[in-house]
């Protein structure tokens, strides 16, 4: 299991001002720009917006960006452009097999757990606690996993998180919402 001085660290630089400004990221190791990937790939990526659950099903499920992007618009009634409403149609890809991969849900924040929905517990704590993106990421450095945290997906794969270039600094700390594991 990575251990997390392994997939973070403490960057520093002087900004236009000279002042000197530090920040912690994850490292280039542990993280890729999915936008970017996608972009490389298709000239339809290069025109979609809003479009984070496809560049995540792209990177859980090893699709071609064109692929994840009609898989996505069939199961989740995806229209151009437009956000994905993933919680809403996730019961059309639960169970299903995807390009050699099984989804199953591992589980829901411990907040969004109601009814007879399954916790997704983080088993560092003693106190019914839920991850964040960094701390899944730590306890979770094989396999694929789609993750949704507010308002946005991400895909860990094998230790590596894809999502925005932002994320890299400003997206661990992100509480995890559900994660589908595709297996």
């Amino acid at each position: 299991m990575a251990k997390k001085h392994d997939i973070i660290e403490t960057t520093t630089h002087t900004n236009f001002y000279g002042r000197t400004i530090t920040r912690k990221k994850i490292k280039d190791e542990f993280f890729k720009n999915s936008a970017e990937i996608s972009e490389s790939q298709s000239d339809l990526a290069k025109k979609e917006t809003n479009d984070c659950v496809v560049r995540a099903f792209m990177m859980t499920l090893d699709l071609s960006y064109d692929k994840a992007h009609k898989f996505v618009s069939d199961n989740f009634k995806r229209v151009n452009r437009k956000g994905t409403y993933t919680q809403m149609y996730m019961q059309n890809i639960l169970g299903r097999q995807k390009n050699g991969y099984k989804m199953t849900l591992m589980g829901y924040h411990p907040s969004r757990a109601f009814g007879d929905r399954k916790k997704l517990l983080n088993p560092k704590y003693k106190k019914e606690t839920g991850y964040t993106v960094k701390s899944f990421m730590e306890q979770h450095p094989v396999g694929r996993y789609f993750i949704i945290v507010q308002g946005h997906a991400l895909a860990l794969v094998d230790g590596v998180l894809y999502g925005n270039g932002n994320e890299q600094y400003d997206g661990f700390r992100r509480q995890v919402h559900y994660v589908i594991q595709c297996k």
